[in-house]
């Protein structure tokens, strides 16, 4: 009975430390099944329900709601961390990136790395790694808020640079996607914290709230799946253990560079080790439903690339055991140095 207790315990704590890792993997394993060997009209009537421009703005609304946006004042008193953290996930990841993506052996992977790489920083992990890190959470946060609001510009700027312009791809239009489903609704989702009951409500429900946010990340995960796994059903030859090998390594080595760069910089800057932290975290990440609305984007690639988003759901779920890795051993190594 005791082993049994201690088994039970056990994954109560792996549950509630990765809840939504082991929610990644559950719903893209099952979503790539519905969609390769399951009834098509279940499939495409859960992705005709599913619309990712939606989706996008409704959860970057209840992350925008759910920020604590008190702590914007303390990060701004001190913007280098910030600022370094921001140039390095939409000013440096895009550059970053090449090497990796040059030794992609599938087109689409290849285009899905970069496409990650010029997404920006998500909403939901950054400050909450950042602060299980024992980092500055307020830098985090503010990491988030540019590079959120900014890739309004930023990434359709990069996605020019490195794909170039096809004939059926506009940028204007991105932009307007953009400013409508990500700028907009994080503003928006600010803004609604100006009334100080809701500022209370925000507080209160702060975890709730991005809880939710995250359960409805998880539906555009599974809509991915589900279109990938249709992709694979059609494709007479889908993407070899190899091919899928060097992606996922790709993802893995571009994330721990991108924090080593993010860490060395910020140590140069001679910032305290809780603003290394942030940086190092906030400069790293990307956000799933931002990238997931980018590749829906009709024309975005001269050919078809069935397998795009591969990259966008390998980095994502990577990100997560990475940091998560990371944040124990940083409050490790502050602890014993105290």
């Amino acid at each position: 009975m005791k082993g049994v207790t201690h088994l039970g315990d056990l994954l109560k704590r792996v549950w509630k430390q990765h809840w939504f890792l082991l929610l990644v993997c559950l719903i893209l394993g099952g979503g790539l099944c519905l969609g390769q060997f399951g009834p098509i009209t279940l499939a495409d009537a859960i992705r005709r329900t599913i619309q990712p421009k939606v989706t996008t703005a409704i959860v970057l609304f209840l992350m925008g709601f759910s920020l604590d946006s008190s702590k914007r004042a303390e990060a701004l008193r001190r913007p280098f961390g910030a600022g370094w953290g921001c140039i390095v996930n939409l000013g440096l990841m895009p550059i970053l990136v090449w090497p990796f993506a040059a030794i992609q052996q599938l087109p689409d992977f290849h285009a899905g790395l970069i496409l990650t790489a010029v997404v920006p920083c998500t909403l939901a992990t950054a400050s909450v790694f950042t602060r299980k890190a024992g980092g500055n959470d307020a830098v985090s946060l503010l990491v988030t808020l540019i590079t959120n609001m900014s890739c309004v510009v930023v990434t359709p700027f990069w996605l020019q640079l490195w794909f170039g312009r096809t004939e059926s791809f506009d940028v204007l239009t991105m932009v307007q996607h953009l400013t409508w489903c990500v700028l907009l609704p994080t503003i928006a989702g600010q803004l609604m914290q100006l009334p100080p009951q809701l500022a209370r409500l925000a507080e209160r429900y702060r975890r709730r709230i991005g809880m939710f946010a995250q359960l409805i990340v998880l539906l555009l995960v599974g809509v991915a799946a589900i279109q990938a796994g249709q992709v694979l059903a059609e494709q007479s030859n889908g993407p070899s253990l190899t091919s899928a090998g060097v992606m996922l390594t790709s993802c893995v080595l571009l994330h721990l560079t991108a924090i080593v760069v993010a860490w060395q910089g910020a140590r140069l800057l001679g910032l305290h080790r809780t603003e290394k932290i942030a940086v190092a975290i906030a400069g790293s990440q990307k956000t799933l439903p931002v990238g997931l609305l980018i590749a829906a984007t009709p024309g975005l690639l001269d050919t078809a690339a069935p397998f795009l988003t591969f990259p966008l759901l390998a980095y994502h779920g990577s990100q997560l055991i990475l940091d998560g890795m990371l944040a124990e051993r940083w409050v490790k190594a502050e602890g014993s140095a105290l």
